[in-house]
């Protein structure tokens, strides 16, 4: 199995979408990006607002594994779609709308969870801010891994 951990591949969609318009490829990350980070300084801000203390002792925990549980949805969810769902022709607009869709499905998703507290309480709603806060930092992470020198594939098992 050829695993490069996400880092692009020498020939992929990055570099010809970084290659064709570089400015505007790294325009259009950094504020996706930017995007990423502020939703989630806002979904970590908010969840230690509604539950008191839960950046501290033991509360820590529940709030590492809902933002742990956000990663990988998005990693699960995005990847493909960031990664393989390239048609070719111009890539820098199949970027955008990558990063336009990414950006609203984030957004809609921080305000279902901040809403969530009027239905379900408190709890589940800062729950599901971390779950929010750790998909938001993943796609923020993303946005890095754009401009990361191309990684060689690993064809077989490293050899000892």
């Amino acid at each position: 199995m050829t695993r490069n951990w996400g880092i692009p591949p020498k020939d992929g969609p990055f570099p010809r979408a970084r290659h064709a318009k570089p400015v505007l490829t790294l325009t259009v990350t950094a504020i996706y990006g930017i995007i990423g980070a502020a939703i989630a300084a806002i979904s970590f801000s908010d969840a230690r607002t509604i539950l008191v203390g839960l950046f501290r002792g033991l509360s820590l925990a529940p709030a590492i594994i809902a933002a742990g549980f956000g990663c990988w949805v998005y990693i699960y969810v995005a990847w493909p779609r960031f990664a393989a769902q390239f048609r070719g022709g111009d890539t820098f607009s199949d970027l955008v709308r990558f990063y336009a869709r990414a950006a609203v499905a984030l957004i809609l998703f921080l305000f279902a969870a901040k809403f969530t507290q009027i239905v379900f309480g408190d709890t589940i709603a800062g729950i599901l801010l971390c779950v929010s806060g750790g998909a938001a930092a993943a796609a923020a992470f993303q946005t890095v891994m754009t401009f990361v020198p191309p990684g060689a594939q690993n064809e077989g098992a490293p050899k000892a």
